[in-house]
């Protein structure tokens, strides 16, 4: 793990990869995560995926401020930008990505929620994190920074 994130987005070192992303641009990337673990007292894969994308680009060179992170909610993966009381409400165990969603909004990544997921599964404004933005649509999150420049990462 590390140098962004000591407690999550551990990644393995590569000696002498072929491919790596060059350390004088900035990078915008939006992460599209849909769906989660099955067993809600599990860490969702692919928030962590976020923590390990900012440790392995950080570990070969590219300054963290380089890298501007922006995570769309819904789905199945609604469930992670609930608060720690309505989670375990529901699911009758501790919220497993709280520390994570907190950590990455610490570090600048802006995370957002699908509103309509949201609305359609009976939740509220209130439900949501206070770490989580409310998007009227994830679709309106991903054009929006699509059209900004955005690249979307999508390996649900």
């Amino acid at each position: 793990t590390g140098p962004v994130f000591e407690d999550f987005g551990a990644v393995y070192s590569i000696e002498d990869a072929d491919l790596l992303l060059d350390t004088d641009k900035n990078y915008k990337v939006i992460f599209d995560v849909y769906t989660d673990d099955k067993k809600p007292g599990n860490m969702n894969p692919l928030i962590n995926t976020v923590a390990r994308f900012m440790n392995m680009h950080a570990q070969n060179g590219l300054p963290e401020d380089q890298m501007d992170i922006v995570v769309v909610l819904h789905g199945a993966a609604l469930k992670n930008a609930l608060t720690e009381k309505v989670f375990k409400k529901e699911f009758k165990t501790k919220h497993p990505n709280a520390e994570l969603i907190a950590a990455l909004v610490e570090k600048d990544v802006k995370i957002y929620v699908c509103g309509q997921s949201m609305k359609s599964r009976g939740y509220q404004a209130k439900d949501i994190s206070e770490n989580v933005k409310i998007s009227l649509s994830a679709l309106t999150a991903l054009v929006k920074y699509q059209s900004e420049g955005y690249q979307i990462i999508n390996f649900n």
